[in-house]
């Protein structure tokens, strides 16, 4: 097993932090790092801010200004071998002249998957594989999932009270969670590909789905590419044909997907105007949306990272399909009562020994609430 020393270990840190700045940006494509390092010196580091533009090696050595022969190059991700939108990385770094390589982990999209270390080695180069690899594979979790899997990283959103209810009973939810709560929704809301809800939401709450940027705290834009512009595509599940697109605001600005049953069980896209596109969908016995077709179709869409924000009966859905990768609960300090709404609509179990079990991965703070990241262990 390779040890690395702790200058490997300071400047890969460098480069995982640069990484980082593009997490808004750069889907959907990953978001990579580099620094280029000699005699203990950091003479070039970049990042890749945008999909078409240069990958992050390329703006590392144009930072250097200068030759990087014989350098050495923390990249967080290892270096793409094949010609997209941009040329291979691993094959500038043979030209340049580099000495050695760091990577903090594999690229498991089949077009590179190994093929960049191995030109890197063919050339001569020292390449080390490994140092903190669970860092860079949390900062692009949701890439590598859907590169492997031809799947979106799903997040299921919920904000609640004390005793896990969303709304009264007449349906009014406005509002349970605190305003810092509802802040920190808008941040993962602009880190996401696209927004899922069902026409009961859109019925009950006539919800934009936005991304309101003026809401993000100004240490996010110190911190992070923003592109004030971007918004996710908003899918709207709607199984009993219930939604006029034409009574609702959020149908009227942004890309918006209204998914209805397909009478022919075939996938099939109809444009309505320049914000609303009809996808046809198969259903499952039960006559709802099948959500595996809708998440393959957004995957085909390059969809990498997808929110979940709906009501209790699709929330129960994607939990039972185990297709939520994580949870992100708001839990406000309220008691709601028996009869208001409850956030899961789930079946009972039938006995504690198949609970499914969550790994608390997040709890802290958030204004006056707490905040719960789950994931499914």
């Amino acid at each position: 097993m390779k040890v690395f020393s702790e200058n490997d270990r300071l400047f890969m840190k460098r480069a995982l932090k640069l990484a980082a700045r593009g997490k808004f940006t750069t889907s959907p494509n990953p978001a990579v790092g580099c620094v280029i390092v000699r005699n203990g010196m950091i003479i070039g580091e970049g990042y890749h801010h945008k999909a078409g533009e240069p990958h992050a090696e390329i703006m590392a050595m144009r930072s250097a200004g200068a030759s990087v022969a014989g350098a050495t190059c923390y990249v967080t991700l290892e270096p793409c071998s094949h010609y997209g939108r941009t040329p291979p990385c691993a094959k500038a770094l043979v030209k340049a002249g580099v000495k050695r390589v760091v990577i903090a982990c594999g690229d498991p999209n089949p077009q590179v998957a190994g093929r960049g270390v191995k030109i890197l080695k063919d050339a001569g180069i020292e390449v080390d594989v490994g140092l903190y690899e669970n860092k860079a594979l949390k900062l692009n979790r949701a890439f590598f999932k859907s590169i492997v899997k031809n799947i979106p990283y799903i997040t299921v959103k919920i904000g609640m009270s004390l005793d896990g209810k969303i709304a009264l009973s007449d349906g009014r939810s406005k509002w349970i969670t605190s305003d810092k709560s509802r802040k920190a929704v808008q941040k993962m809301r602009a880190e996401s590909d696209a927004i899922i809800t069902g026409a009961g939401t859109v019925l009950a709450d006539n919800p934009m789905l936005n991304v309101r940027y003026d809401e993000l705290p100004e240490k996010v834009f110190a911190k992070y590419d923003i592109n004030r512009d971007k918004q996710p595509l908003r899918v709207v599940l709607d199984s009993h044909l219930r939604i006029n697109h034409d009574n609702f605001a959020m149908f009227s600005q942004g890309k918006i997907l209204l998914v209805r049953p397909s009478l022919n069980h075939k996938m099939e896209a109809e444009k309505l105007n320049e914000h609303v596109e009809i996808f046809y969908a198969p259903c499952e016995a039960s006559g709802r949306i099948c959500l595996s077709a809708v998440l393959s179709e957004l995957s085909k869409r390059q969809c990498r990272k997808v929110l979940v924000e709906a009501g209790p009966t699709l929330v129960a859905a994607f939990l039972k399909e185990n297709l939520a990768d994580e949870l992100a609960v708001f839990v406000a300090p309220k008691i709601l009562g028996a009869n208001a709404k409850s956030a899961f609509a789930c079946d009972e179990v039938s006995s504690l020994d198949y609970l499914k079990p969550y790994k608390i991965k997040t709890l802290k703070k958030c204004g006056t609430d707490f905040f719960v990241r789950a994931l499914l262990a």
